[in-house]
């Protein structure tokens, strides 16, 4: 019985993991596309279609944190509300030391990457809900 307890939670998690990747897989693949179209092989190219996944992504971290404050107690909400403000504030803070430091540094590519590094924060954040989001998602829901 424990052995079989054990294989449905193991093939809950892979069903998990399978549907993170493919929305991560949908807003990499469309970055992915965008930055293989030859006019966005310029700085600015690269700049836009990286700033458009951002948005995909902070549209999938606003979802998920919906998703999540409505399977919480009050308690926990209010605990989620105060690490949310916490790391918009770090992500702001991060985000104003690497725009100092890039904007410092020789060739425009470093716009590029600050760029990703904007995109990269919102992309985990997003994931991490989500991770909560399917700790709690009954499967079937």
């Amino acid at each position: 019985m424990k052995y079989i307890a054990f294989l449905s939670l193991s093939f809950m998690l892979v069903l998990q993991a399978c549907g993170q990747e493919k929305k991560k897989e949908s807003i990499d693949q469309q970055l992915k596309a965008c930055l293989d179209v030859e006019k966005n092989q310029t700085t600015a190219g690269m700049i836009e279609c990286t700033k458009r996944a951002q948005e995909q992504w902070d549209q999938e971290l606003n979802k998920n944190y919906s998703l999540l404050i409505g399977k919480l107690s009050a308690d926990e909400k209010e605990k989620l509300k105060v690490a949310q403000r916490n790391w918009i504030a770090y992500r702001d803070k991060e985000i104003e030391f690497a725009r100092t430091m890039y904007v410092n540094m020789q060739g425009t590519m470093w716009r590029v990457v600050l760029a990703d590094r904007q995109m990269e924060l919102t992309k985990q954040r997003a994931l991490e809900l989500k991770t909560y989001v399917d700790n709690l998602t009954e499967p079937g829901e």
